[in-house]
């Protein structure tokens, strides 16, 4: 089969997005399909190049089209950068040519407004608040991947047929989970002491994603516990060093993603914070960092939100009450008391990952694909 990829965000990127393209691209290269991944030419960001920036194989074809990047330049006038650039990118994907009988897959609903329908599929992480084009997107789509369950509830309310719909959560890499080993001297590379408890978040410092729930539990948690945020760039880094400073807490800017797997083996909690305020946290979201921290065998304690308990049991994970930084530092407190429970719970977490790598996430879609496209 072949298979179009078209993004239109930089790749590669600090965000999860871009790891997410190229692992899955990478997946379908494996397998034996041709692949294309088609993206923006952005001139702004890491300039690495991508294979060797997220450490993957050369499984496929990265192909970059013309492309403006003033939303890269700066954020004033934000939404007017935005729509310039993808306006832009839009008009080079109408002059570029796809192969007739070819599979395009995108994650960005209006780029497909652009794209042929033939063997159009489109991925959805969330349902916008604004449903016009959506709606008009999903109404040329050949079929649907949605992130979570939680999404396809979302589309079947919209009138979408949920035979029209395959559920498909993120995954990992579990080869790169077993190859990192446990070792809390790293810490110290960060001017952190790792005879001290690490309690580590991972990711964007975004408000949905409630890291700022775990920077406000910090002076509730015992004196030997220490907080690591990591993952914040640009202004919300700043910001949250702005906001929550102290001798228990350390804000982390964006570590390389090959480094990823050591960091969370190497922590002594590990915290999903989920808000319950936003609709994309509490009921669509399926972040990467969940099926990491299960490949860790490191406990987990996890925001008591829809969206996690589609993966998590009570077996696999400790829960508080989401946006409560009183409850999370209960619940944390709680997890270092009970050491062979908490070697329990993430023990079982652990068995449970191995349903949701990188390579089976490929093989599902792909046969999706493969039973709903027109020749």
């Amino acid at each position: 089969m072949t298979i179009f990829y078209v993004a239109s965000s930089r790749i590669p990127s600090e965000r999860a997005y871009g790891y997410a393209v190229m692992k899955l691209c990478e997946e379908w290269g494996r397998a034996g399909h041709i692949v294309r991944l088609v993206i923006p030419d952005r001139k702004h960001g890491p300039q690495d190049e991508a294979f060797t920036y997220y450490g993957l194989e050369r499984t496929f074809e990265i192909e970059k089209l013309p492309a403006s990047d003033l939303l890269g330049a700066g954020t004033m006038l934000s939404r007017f950068r935005f729509l310039f650039d993808i306006a832009g990118y839009a008009l080079s994907l109408r002059r570029f040519r796809f192969s007739p009988d070819a599979v395009v897959f995108t994650r960005d609903y209006v780029l497909s407004l652009v794209l042929p329908k033939k063997n159009l599929f489109i991925e959805i992480h969330t349902v916008p608040r604004g449903k016009f084009l959506l709606r008009r997107a999903l109404a040329r789509a050949r079929g649907i991947i949605a992130i979570s369950a939680g999404v396809q509830n979302a589309l079947v309310k919209l009138g979408i047929d949920k035979q029209k719909i395959l559920v498909a959560h993120d995954g990992v890499d579990l080869g790169a989970f077993s190859a990192a080993k446990r070792d809390k001297e790293v810490w110290r590379e960060f001017g952190i002491d790792p005879s001290r408890k690490i309690v580590l978040y991972t990711g964007h410092f975004y408000e949905w994603k409630g890291a700022d729930t775990l920077a406000k539990a910090v002076p509730s948690l015992p004196k030997d516990v220490h907080v690591v945020l990591m993952g914040g760039i640009d202004e919300e880094l700043a910001q949250f060093r702005k906001e929550y400073s102290g001798e228990h807490i350390s804000i982390l800017s964006h570590q390389p993603k090959t480094r990823i797997p050591l960091f969370v083996k190497s922590a002594d909690v590990l915290v999903l914070p989920n808000s319950a305020k936003a609709e994309i946290s509490r009921s669509h979201a399926s972040p990467l960092k969940l099926f990491e921290y299960m490949a860790s065998e490191v406990p987990i304690v996890a925001s008591n939100v829809p969206s996690l308990r589609e993966i998590l049991t009570d077996e696999a994970a400790f829960f508080f009450d989401p946006d409560d930084e009183a409850s999370l530092a209960n619940t944390i407190g709680g997890v270092l008391e009970k050491g062979q429970t908490a070697s329990k719970k993430a023990h079982f977490a652990y068995t449970q990952v191995h349903g949701y790598t990188w390579a089976s996430r490929a093989g599902s879609i792909a046969a999706f694909l493969r039973a709903h496209v027109v020749l």
